[in-house]
């Protein structure tokens, strides 16, 4: 107790305000008004002084000092918030159990023997829930616990200033009339400013002295476990110090005792606490729970159970309470569920974000979840707008938000890089991204991709790391200028970056080691994915110099002549050379001074192309692949192959795998669908179709009568491996195609399609391979094409003869076609006949064939040579 002493003179008595200082619960010196304070419980006042006396007020009791400094919001029954966060009735059903078991002790692995255990996941999956559930489970179960709740947004639990103090109350209040009251507040009366000393030191003394105390005395086994403890938003301390210091106090204290005190800590999977788990103080000491690891099939049937049980509430009490139109029946439909438990991407937060909104009372609900399904736009509050303020805190607290926002523009992009090829993308230190991230761990997770058959060059000792994000939504707030405002990202503008950074990369990786399908090669899906963006905003982007540089001063032979005669040669032209050439060709588009650049690339890529394309000359089958890709699509007969559910075409039904003996190094059998067409917008298989058209001579050899009696030939022999086909009910009836010629009407497969220029296409059932009826439908419109256009031999006069018989059986399949290709053999043999003065002369001896072909190939040669000087 503290004692004042004063000397004052005797004066009339008048009332004064009341200050701090007399209202003190100390002793007050009376000297004449004035007022002077001494903190010295054994001071005497001296008597013999006139006019002294003593004010003795007493000193505060150890119960008031742990109460003034307990922080009650904190509590997980605190009164102070209405609606507090816990698991929806059987959802989470088996992290509840994992948790329950732990504490109790059930588990019979070694969990069972931590004393710690971690709950973590990204923000808003639902810790604080769990944890409020957890609490209460224990609570009904007699279990005695304390709990301390942060919240970053409330300055009386955003510290762990009275964090003991808050769980040495709630101690105090499980253990009535016993030694650990008694402990309690003997620790406080000998020692006022016990608050005042370090958190372990706190811990120690409060927690763990008083429960050891009252064990040592109890010979009571009520209670396997002795105190549970629960921390929850251990993230939400503002300060990362106090954070580390909690875990590593509570750790060393309990581990010099001999109690079994499980503390229970949730927390987002941030950097500060993801090391104090590692350290040594807690490495052996605790097991982690990840709900962001968990079965994402429970947390998605978990939200969605939430989700429908919630809508029901709101629909019927909407019913309840309306006068007019009621919500139908099944509202909001499994559709709706379907699509909100997707986007909610296993976070709870956003689910109840969307139950939130739609449940006002001031609203229809039907009305406010069209607005979150962006059916109805916005007017008034924004549905999303706590949602919006979580990624806003979390993204004020990157170490620098400007490189933050660039790499996640780059994730933007859809193009799964790793970590180190993006440091190598954006001219970054090695490890740099993970040190972005670190305090973003609950929006952004950086990973370990755990499957080694992803890249061919993975290795397993050193593994990649990933960027993804943990919320679905966190990319439509990004997007979305209105809502992210100053952490908006413009994908069109930050693709021109990335693109002008892809191409500087891949200039360095001009050698045969290079492959797309590779970590390191993945950089080369950029200009993919930013193709068909291009096209549709072209006008509003400026091409950077920067970027007017790189695309020209791309060595482009370089790059490609290593993989002229490897098996990744058909993907680099796949995922580089189609959008490469797509870009130059929006580039002109943007501005015409620019074709310079297109100009002096695709002189470049003509001279490597047409020495690939004289080797289509030297095989029939391949042949055969330049013929139909040539006229691919332009005519019912010669259409676009369509596998099932699959963005992917053929040009011919007979490379629909991998045959190295084809040598279809230029994948014309092969057509990949760069948006929403086949072959016109395709920029790399158009240039091979007009680099055909635009041989001059060379054309006449390449697509001259010979190539077509090749290509006639082959096709031939393709049919005769055919078994013999007999007509099934139905396939010999005659209707009218789409162009209104006569056709077989059970072939629904063929259609046409207007759009894009116009182009056949035909849709086969099988994965994989066509069925020989769907084979033989497309050998006899192939034959039907070909024909007149070929030249005439020996050869194919023969195979005509051959075939004539087959063509004209009475129970045939397709009878429309088979009488038109009959028509074709006829009208060819005839001309045979009629001129054989017009035949060329047929090279008896196999060495005269082998002279006319090289000689043709000589004359190729020249041309090609010359046509490369002349680029």
């Amino acid at each position: 107790m503290a004692v004042a002493t004063a000397q004052c003179n005797v004066q009339p008595f008048t009332m004064l305000p009341r200050s701090p200082m007399i209202s003190s619960n100390q002793g007050v010196l009376v000297n004449g008004g004035q007022f002077n304070q001494y903190n010295n419980y054994h001071a005497q006042a001296s008597l013999g002084i006139k006019g002294s006396f003593i004010i003795p007020i007493a000193s505060p009791a150890p119960i008031d000092i742990l109460k003034e400094a307990v922080a009650p919001r904190a509590f997980h029954d605190s009164g102070a918030s209405f609606d507090k966060p816990k698991c929806h009735p059987r959802t989470r059903v088996k992290i509840l159990e994992i948790i329950m078991h732990w504490i109790i002790g059930e588990n019979k692995d070694a969990q069972a023997s931590k004393q710690f255990m971690w709950l973590n996941g990204a923000a808003g999956c639902g810790k604080s829930a769990i944890a409020q559930s957890t609490v209460e489970s224990c609570i009904e179960r007699g279990l005695p616990l304390a709990s301390f709740f942060f919240s970053r947004s409330d300055p009386t639990r955003n510290h762990a200033g009275s964090l003991i103090a808050t769980l040495a109350y709630q101690l105090y209040c499980a253990f009535p009339q016993t030694a650990v009251q008694t402990k309690i507040l003997s620790v406080i009366q000998k020692d006022p400013l016990i608050f005042e000393k370090t958190l372990q030191q706190q811990f120690t003394a409060l927690i763990i002295q008083p429960l050891m105390t009252h064990f040592s005395k109890s010979q009571s086994t009520q209670y396997r476990v002795p105190f549970l403890i629960v921390i929850d938003g251990l993230d939400e301390c503002t300060d990362r110090t106090a954070q580390k210091a909690i875990l590593t106090g509570f750790a060393n204290s309990v581990r010099h005792s001999n109690l079994c005190i499980p503390i229970f800590v949730a927390s987002r999977p941030e950097h500060d606490i993801k090391l104090s788990f590692c350290s040594k103080y807690l490495k052996d000491m605790h097991t982690t729970l990840s709900l962001d690891l968990e079965d994402g099939r429970d947390a998605d049937s978990d939200i969605r159970l939430y989700l429908l049980d919630r809508f029901a509430e709101i629909k019927d009490d909407f019913d309840n309470r309306t006068t007019g139109r009621k919500l139908v029946q099944d509202w909001p439909g499994d559709r709706v569920i379907e699509t909100l438990v997707r986007k909610s991407s296993q976070q709870f937060i956003y689910a109840a974000t969307v139950v939130r909104y739609v449940e006002s009372t001031r609203h229809r609900p039907d009305h406010r979840l069209d607005i979150i399904l962006n059916h109805r736009p916005v007017k008034g509050d924004h549905p999303f707008a706590q949602l919006d303020s979580l990624y806003a805190t979390i993204l004020d607290s990157a170490l620098d938000i400007e490189r933050v926002l660039d790499v996640l523009s780059l994730y933007l992009m859809n193009v799964r890089i790793s970590c180190s090829i993006i440091e190598k993308l954006l001219s970054y230190d090695e490890g740099e991204v993970e040190t972005l991230f670190c305090d973003m761990g609950a929006l952004v997770q950086i990973y370990l991709e755990p499957s080694p058959n992803i890249y061919r060059d993975y290795d397993p000792e050193h593994p990649p790391l990933y960027l993804r994000f943990l919320h679905a939504s966190f990319r439509e707030y990004l997007l979305n200028a209105a809502r992210s405002k100053q952490f908006h990202i413009d994908t069109e503008y930050a693709g021109i970056r990335h693109v002008t950074r892809a191409l500087r990369y891949l200039a360095s990786c001009s050698s045969s080691s290079f492959n797309p399908d590779s970590c390191a090669g993945t950089p080369i899906h950029i200009l993919k994915y930013y193709q068909p963006r291009t096209r549709h905003r072209i006008d509003l982007i400026t091409i950077s110099l920067e970027l007017q540089q790189s695309a020209l001063s791309f060595p482009l032979k370089e790059f490609l002549e290593p993989h002229t005669s490897t098996h990744t040669y058909p993907r680099i032209l796949q995922f580089f050379v189609t959008p490469f050439l797509e870009f130059l060709k929006a580039m002109v588009l943007h501005d015409h001074t620019l074709s310079y650049i297109q100009d002096h690339q695709l002189g470049i890529l003509r001279t490597i192309l047409m020495p690939q394309i004289q080797q289509y000359l030297n095989n029939d089958r391949l042949a055969l692949v330049l013929v139909l890709f040539y006229h691919l699509g332009s005519h019912r007969f010669v259409p676009i192959l369509e596998p099932p559910h699959s963005c992917h075409f053929h040009s011919t039904p007979f490379y629909l795998g991998s045959d190295p003996e084809w040598c279809d190094i230029l994948s014309l059998s092969f057509i990949w669908d760069n948006s929403s067409s086949t072959l016109h917008n395709n920029a790399f298989h158009c240039y091979m179709r007009q680099l055909l058209r635009d041989l001059g001579q060379t054309s006449k050899y390449a697509l001259g009568p010979m190539m077509y009696e090749r290509a006639a030939l082959a096709l031939f022999k393709e049919l005769a491996r055919l078994p013999l086909l007999r007509s099934t009910s139905g396939q010999n009836s005659i209707g009218t195609g789409a162009d209104g010629t006569e056709t077989d009407s059970r072939n629904e497969k063929l259609g046409f399609y207007p759009k894009h220029g116009g182009e056949w296409r035909f849709g086969y059932y099988t994965h994989g391979k066509l069925d020989n009826e769907e084979l033989y439908f497309v050998l006899l419109g192939y034959l039907i094409f070909l024909l007149p256009r070929c030249g005439s031999s020996d050869a194919l006069v023969a195979a005509c003869e051959k075939h004539r018989k087959y063509i004209s059986q009475p129970d045939g399949p397709f009878p429309s076609r088979r009488r038109l290709l009959r028509k074709e053999i006829n009208n060819h043999l005839n001309d045979a006949r009629a001129q054989p003065e017009a035949q060329p002369e047929a090279p008896k001896p196999s060495l005269s064939r082998a002279r006319w072909w090289a000689s043709v190939g000589s004359r190729l040669g020249l041309l090609f040579r010359k046509a490369r000087n002349s680029s």
